[in-house]
């Protein structure tokens, strides 16, 4: 993936994260039995959990110490890139431990005992974390009803009291034949505990609020907006989520810009974007989406940043809406109707425009001579390989200051930024969204638009130098210019014809090419006509033609090769041309 890319952590549905304990899933049979009744064919019924076993010892990530004031403390940046991954698959809500113990076990007291010491190991390895506990005791024997097991009974209050658990946290499970049914049963409950620590660390960001001043700690409150969404999500608390993201939509924009940190404010402009449409799609609301992205759109065009880096803003641009395109689609898919004027084709088609227009950026900015050299050491190199924060320069992270401190350094970053860009593929980019974009309009019966936008894509393919894909794309369209007379984009199209056929000494096509653009149909001015006339004669007498306009000069050289060889070749010299669909001369 580029750097444009959404992390995947964003994309995702974010669901609570629990972790299994004491199961050892490769040898025991049974504990194999349980984690499959967990995780394998999940219905969509089932509640959304994200399971995961794990060691009882196992390292969670440490908990920082807490802050008891935040008078002095000033913010690096706006969201930390591990802090979605971190509570999506490494800090649980929850952590069980299992442990095979039966209510008449003869050796009671040295179980216990073990028992207890499992859960204070796991206690300890979390430290700081508000992590639920929760164990649950692996039974061979189908438990009596309540009440009628008077040692169940006295055994599970002693077993609670040594492990320091509530009743509620301790749960029987018995390996019988039902056990999908009891561990329905059993993840329903985890699921109310889980939502419980959410809750909890929503409150826990909340209460940071009364500390912060508006002035020093503005990214802050984007900060627990976004966390306090975020943990909304977990808890499948959609509604208070999107109210939430919407908040710190808000105050993305309330952030001072400046050239140095607009990258940073986009970026979580984006995301927080990225997740309010997503939600409303969610909720059934497409037109809140549509609205949504459109304020979104508004609000970031101008913000453009660094002019030497404008090709990074286009790029961004057509990331967005290619991302509003997809949720769109998949919106689509899961059942909702979209209509001929407003489907996900014109979002394919906006990210198609603004990844021609990084193209034609990157060609002005960074056509550096082939003397410039990458700097070394590599601006763009961080101490682990990530950035710290969504958004900023890796030369200099967690630097708030407008001025900048190093314009040498800067210089440098912004050179090999540009010199990376040289190498991206734009044609690849430009292409995939243009097909993406034709797949919805022919879907949705827009025939203009699909010949309009195939056009394009033979374009860009001659750009790439795919001169037979480009003949493949522009041969398709011409009928339909033909039949509804558009002669000015026939010609248009015809000459960029005639181009690949010479290009790749396509001897049929360059006649028959040739023949169209000298009709009377052919906008062509007289000049022009008379040189391709020329090249035709000199066709016909098995000669190579001069070199069309405007060709990359390279591939005239190696075409001037394949006509030189089909010249001496002299094969098969008889065309049947087919000239009854256009106009003739």
């Amino acid at each position: 993936p580029s750097h444009w890319d959404f992390p995947v952590e964003l994309c995702c549905r974010p669901m609570a994260f629990v972790t299994l304990t004491g199961l050892d899933v490769v040898y025991n049979a049974v504990h194999r039995a349980v984690w499959d009744a967990f995780c394998a064919n999940r219905r969509a019924d089932r509640v959304p959990i994200s399971f995961k076993v794990l060691p009882g010892d196992h390292e969670y990530p440490k908990c920082r110490t807490k802050r008891t004031s935040y008078e002095w403390y000033i913010p690096k940046g706006i969201l930390k890139t591990g802090w979605m991954n971190k509570h999506l698959n490494l800090v649980p809500a929850l952590v069980v431990v299992f442990y095979e113990l039966d209510w008449d076990e003869p050796q009671w007291k040295e179980k216990q005992l073990e028992c207890a010491t499992r859960v204070e190991i796991v206690r300890q390895s979390l430290q700081g974390r508000n992590t639920k506990v929760a164990v649950v005791l692996i039974q061979k024997k189908t438990p009596l009803p309540p009440g009628e097991d008077v040692i169940a009974s006295e055994r599970a209050a002693a077993l609670c009291n040594a492990c320091d658990l509530s009743g509620k946290s301790l749960f029987v499970l018995p390996h019988t034949d039902h056990l999908v049914g009891y561990i329905i049963r059993l993840e329903n409950a985890f699921y109310e505990h889980a939502q419980t620590y959410y809750y909890t660390e929503i409150r826990r960001v909340k209460s940071h609020k009364e500390f912060l001043n508006k002035t020093t700690h503005q990214l802050l409150f984007v900060r627990h907006q976004f966390k306090i969404a975020f943990f909304s999500e977990l808890k499948q608390d959609t509604q208070n989520a999107l109210k939430n993201y919407r908040t710190a939509y808000n105050l993305v924009h309330e952030l001072r810009a400046h050239e140095t940190n607009m990258l940073e404010i986009k970026t979580m402009a984006g995301f927080i974007n990225y997740k309010i449409c997503r939600l409303c799609f969610q909720h059934n609301t497409p037109l809140d989406a549509i609205a949504q992205f459109r304020k979104h759109i508004d609000l970031c065009k101008k913000k453009i940043g660094s002019e030497e880096l404008a090709f990074e803003h286009a790029a961004w641009m057509s990331k967005q809406f290619q991302a509003f395109g997809d949720l769109f689609d998949e919106a689509i898919k899961l059942g909702l109707t979209a209509i001929q004027t407003q489907n996900p084709g014109f979002y394919y088609q906006q990210a198609a425009y603004y990844a021609q227009e990084r193209k034609q950026l990157a060609s002005m900015l960074c056509n550096h001579d082939s003397s410039v050299t990458y700097p070394n050491p590599d601006p763009l190199e961080t101490q682990t390989g990530v950035l710290d924060f969504y958004g900023q320069r890796p030369w200099r992270q967690g630097i708030l200051s407008f001025d900048l401190s190093d314009p040498e350094k800067e210089k440098m970053g912004i050179l090999s930024l540009q010199l990376k860009e040289k190498n991206v593929l734009h044609s690849e980019l430009i292409i995939t969204l243009l097909s993406n974009a034709v797949a919805q309009f022919k879907k949705y019966k827009c025939p203009r638009m699909k010949s309009h936008l195939m056009v394009q894509m033979g374009e860009e393919y001659y750009y790439a130098k795919d001169y037979a894909k480009a003949l493949k794309l522009l041969d398709y369209v011409m009928c339909d210019y033909r039949s509804e007379g558009w002669w000015t984009l026939l010609t248009s199209i015809l000459t960029t014809a005639l181009k690949c056929s010479y290009l790749m000494a396509q001897l049929k096509d360059y006649i028959a090419y040739s023949l169209e653009l000298l009709g009377r149909a052919s906008t062509l001015k007289e000049d022009q006509k008379s040189r391709i006339e020329k090249n035709l004669i000199k066709v016909l007498m098995n000669e190579s033609p001069d070199p069309e306009p405007d060709c990359d000069p390279a591939a005239v050289k190696a075409s001037q090769k394949l006509w030189a060889d089909r010249v001496s070749l002299a094969g098969s010299n008889i065309f049947t041309i087919e000239v009854q669909d256009f106009i003739p001369f």
